[in-house]
């Protein structure tokens, strides 16, 4: 059973929890021992840490521990919730980080087949190739997205580390890769070939200073992912220092907690792993990554319902007639999101795929012009 390699939460942990006062996280949240069957509905999510701090085997290992963030976590107020919230502890690293990888990508995995919406904590941001391969027999097509000042596209080696673990997502088979976003990067640390090769591939990538005025437009992103990454190292020095790689510039406190929110919006992602974090006993960087944390449970319980694009009720429908092309878009009235209609034909099979995208992108086919993720979807399969 993959939960046997959890070492659950203290003893002490758990008992400080339950001395939380009863508006509070802590008194809800259920532990691994507390779990004898599990609730078969999708409304549930489960918090895990990673210790693994290594990019490669032969770094020094780094102090990571979760405790801090837990009592934090614990302590704060819930919300509106109607989702069960689990803390099933932590997986320790091995000897070997090739070990750590295996049994961290078989538990994200056999949460996932359990129908948890996973939460993970860690230290080396590598893992995130195991996070995506978590996904292998589950879906077939994964979109993946990560929140960085970087593009993490180094030169394959036979490890995966913190800065080739998107190549790998990219060039290892299976290929499920369906689309890759990167939110956040910072062009002084991308080189132009980087920039290149992502448009090349057809993915998104959103500089940090577009962002930082649009912040709204992060819920677009991240509608169809599948899967998430946070590295630490995106928030500005100034209000998180415990990672390994600070930079001066990056998302202020507010900003990634309203990021954190959007991506519990997303009705299809389903695990979100924070990492680049290592213990420097700072109440505040425990403080921000809990309330991170709250955040994206909260966006969990409020994200709207999946409803039927043919539902009159909740949805326009609009035809743009183009040159070339017709588009259809879908408008849901109550959210005022937007999705647009893409036909593409696979192994000579045409079928209409509805992509989400932005009121802008319905602003360009109504001056003539092609919407951009119409077409940059459209281009993926030819």
């Amino acid at each position: 059973m993959y939960k046997d390699f959890l070492k659950p939460v203290s003893r002490e942990l758990q008992d400080f929890a339950k001395s939380c006062n009863s508006f509070s996280l802590g008194t809800s949240i259920k532990f691994k021992e507390d779990v004898i069957n599990d609730n078969l509905s999708n409304d549930k999510i489960a918090l895990i840490g990673i210790t693994e701090s290594r990019s490669k085997q032969k770094d020094l290992i780094e102090d990571v521990d979760f405790d801090l963030i837990r009592t934090q976590l614990y302590e704060l107020q819930m919300g509106n919730w109607n989702i069960d919230l689990y803390d099933f502890g932590n997986i320790e690293f091995y000897d070997e980080k090739t070990e750590t990888e295996k049994v961290f990508k078989n538990i994200v995995n056999g949460l996932l087949k359990d129908n948890y919406i996973v939460v993970i904590l860690g230290g080396t941001p590598s893992l995130g190739y195991q996070q995506y391969r978590s996904y292998d027999n589950i879906i077939d097509k994964v979109n993946y997205l990560s929140v960085d000042c970087k593009l993490r596209l180094e030169n394959e080696e036979i490890d995966t580390t913190d800065d080739n673990y998107l190549t790998k997502i990219i060039s290892k088979e299976p290929f499920n890769l369906l689309d890759y976003t990167n939110l956040g990067y910072q062009t002084y640390f991308v080189a132009q070939e980087k920039l290149d090769l992502v448009n090349q591939l057809n993915f998104e990538v959103v500089r940090l200073g577009h962002l930082i005025d649009r912040i709204q437009e992060v819920e677009i992103y991240s509608r169809d992912a599948n899967a998430a990454l946070i590295n630490l190292s995106s928030i500005q020095g100034a209000d998180f220092s415990s990672s390994k790689n600070m930079t001066p510039n990056g998302f202020s406190s507010r900003e990634i907690c309203s990021l954190s929110r959007y991506f519990g919006f997303s009705n299809k992602l389903t695990s979100l792993y924070v990492c680049d974090y290592i213990e420097k006993y700072k109440k505040l960087d425990h403080l921000l990554i809990a309330q991170m944390i709250w955040y994206f449970i909260d966006g969990k319980n409020h994200k709207p319902e999946i409803k039927k694009f043919d539902d009159t009720q909740y949805f326009d429908k609009i035809f743009v007639p183009n040159e070339g092309s017709d588009y259809t878009f879908y408008r849901n009235t109550y959210t005022n999101q937007w999705w647009i209609e893409v036909e593409i034909t696979v192994e000579n099979v045409t079928k209409k795929e509805i992509i989400s995208c932005s009121e802008k992108d319905y602003s360009q086919a109504l001056n003539g012009e092609i919407p951009n993720k119409w077409w940059k979807y459209y281009k993926k399969f030819f």
